[in-house]
């Protein structure tokens, strides 16, 4: 296998797992009924992705979470949970994805993928609906609800046509956001540094 082509599969996990941190079940689906079609090929181990019945029990839970997730009180839950459920979501799909190397290896690749990257785009996500939700008193949450689904829905497609663009656009937005959470974490410290000093 050449490197371009590891890196094109590399930047499509990227994509794809940035869409779990959004939505778990949508780019699960999408993935599973392109392998159940044909036309893409996962890793032999996930194979199981690609059959029918698979694809009816993700695509049943990508329409559950999408329609829960706009009941007030029930969003705030799926966020929490969503805090593990994503992050595995992402490693599942990353893993399948990754193929034409060693199984170990493409697990590994998989697993810290799919993690880090959909872990931190829930983490995101779910404060960011928290803040929203306390300064909109919850009326916003609707909305940033269809927000994400558009944004998982669109950026599954984009991590699928177009997963080179895609994964350098997700890549860049994480290095931004982490660079503002370590912004914002050295300014908490200097903040409480006097504080403790007094």
């Amino acid at each position: 296998m050449q490197a371009q082509d590891i890196i094109f599969m590399i930047l499509m996990a990227v994509s794809l797992s940035a869409c779990c941190g959004l939505r778990a079940f949508v780019p699960v689906t999408a993935v599973s009924l392109l392998a159940w079609t044909g036309y893409l090929s996962l890793a032999p181990s996930f194979a199981w992705l690609g059959e029918p019945l698979t694809v009816s029990i993700f695509a049943l839970a990508a329409i559950l979470e999408i329609v829960a997730d706009k009941i007030p009180g029930l969003d705030h839950a799926l966020d929490a949970a969503g805090l593990v459920v994503k992050p595995l979501a992402g490693a599942l799909l990353a893993s399948s994805i990754i193929t034409g190397m060693d199984p170990n290896l493409s697990l590994v690749l998989g697993i810290i993928t799919g993690v880090s990257v959909a872990g931190s785009i829930s983490f995101v996500k779910a404060k960011t609906r928290l803040l929203t939700a306390a300064f909109s008193g919850g009326t916003a949450s609707p909305l940033m609800s269809v927000v994400e689904d558009i944004g998982s829905i669109g950026g599954t497609a984009l991590g699928i046509l177009l997963p080179l663009l895609m994964g350098l656009l997700v890549l860049v937005g994480m290095v931004f956001m982490w660079r503002k959470a370590a912004r914002w974490l050295g300014q908490r410290r200097q903040s409480s540094q006097p504080a403790m000093q007094a």
